[in-house]
């Protein structure tokens, strides 16, 4: 599993340039990380706990919100590169909270 989430960290920081399909196989890799982070076994209460709540929580606004596919892809393309661009930052740092947190 850290394995695979490393994987997809590793993808999505290899994502410049934008386009459409990218941002097809982005939102794929989001919701692969949700179900890999939400498989996690965490005691209650413990930091890792808090950081798998925390992403979760982020991940999935993320793709309720920002990434959202009905308005997402309709947007102007200036405005899907910089939705895109804060999306990433945020994901980013969100599994990287709970990798941080594995050991």
């Amino acid at each position: 599993m850290e394995y695979r989430l490393n994987e997809i960290l590793d993808t999505i920081n290899g994502f410049y340039i934008y386009d459409d399909d990218m941002a097809n196989k982005y939102i794929a890799l989001i919701n692969e990380a949700i179900e890999i982070i939400d498989k996690l076994k965490a005691k209650p209460t413990s930091i890792l706990d808090y950081a798998k709540t925390g992403t979760l929580i982020e991940l999935r606004n993320e793709l309720a919100n920002r990434m959202n596919e009905k308005s997402f892809f309709s947007a102007p393309l200036e405005r899907k590169k910089s939705e895109f661009k804060i999306s990433k930052a945020l994901v980013i740092v969100a599994i990287g909270k709970v990798l941080s947190n594995l050991h």
